[in-house]
């Protein structure tokens, strides 16, 4: 089964309803340049889209908020989206466009489930968070230099912040994974008050936050 294919419990979806919306459409390049004039992105997604309903696509480059603005657009259905990782223009600043560009991503995407394949600062996920308002279920399969325990602190921060935020599943690889840090990040959570009624439980390198 595919990440995206489990509810915010982590229960394989078997409901024939369900199962219909896990059409999946693989973009290797996103990127503007690496198009044809002849064929678009945007002529590449309509065309798929004679053919089928879309519900998760998988972006396997790192990919512009520009783009990933036209891929929403052009996909309304979306219910997931796994990206390898997000990147702004090279200046540090963001531009008048690429803030025009996350107002629109904010307010008119519907996506629940969300995967990156690596971040190497916080503040990748919480933007995230700010504009994927609707996530229930974010999966991070790469966490780059920084400590899980801060990790799990800082989202869960983050969620506290933002009022009956649907966040309720999170999932995260870790090649070291043990139960030690299963029990670590348990009293770590139970201490702090950051959750009342959760459970962490890991599968192989893969741990997963759950809560109510």
């Amino acid at each position: 089964k595919r990440w995206y294919e489990y509810n915010t419990q982590h229960k394989i979806i078997n409901s024939s309803d369900q199962l219909s919306k896990f059409i999946r459409l693989i973009l290797v390049n996103a990127s503007s340049e690496q198009w044809s004039t002849s064929l678009t992105l945007n002529k590449y997604i309509n065309h798929a889209l004679t053919v089928t309903h879309i519900h998760h696509i998988e972006i396997q480059e790192h990919i512009f908020i520009g783009t990933l603005r036209e891929i929403l657009y052009l996909l309304p259905e979306l219910d997931s989206l796994e990206i390898f990782s997000l990147s702004f223009s090279q200046s540090t600043c963001l531009s008048r466009e690429e803030i025009e560009d996350l107002l629109f991503l904010s307010t008119k995407n519907r996506i629940t489930k969300l995967c990156l394949e690596r971040i190497s600062l916080i503040e990748e996920v919480y933007f995230l968070i700010e504009i994927f308002p609707h996530i229930n279920h974010l999966q991070i399969n790469l966490i780059h230099s920084m400590d899980i325990e801060l990790f799990v602190r800082l989202v869960l921060m983050q969620i506290m912040i933002k009022s009956n935020h649907p966040l309720r599943l999170l999932c995260f690889c870790v090649a070291a994974a043990d139960d030690e840090m299963v029990q670590k990040l348990e009293k770590m959570i139970n201490i702090e008050n950051l959750l009342v009624d959760f459970i962490v439980k890991r599968v192989m390198n893969e741990i997963y936050l759950q809560w109510k």
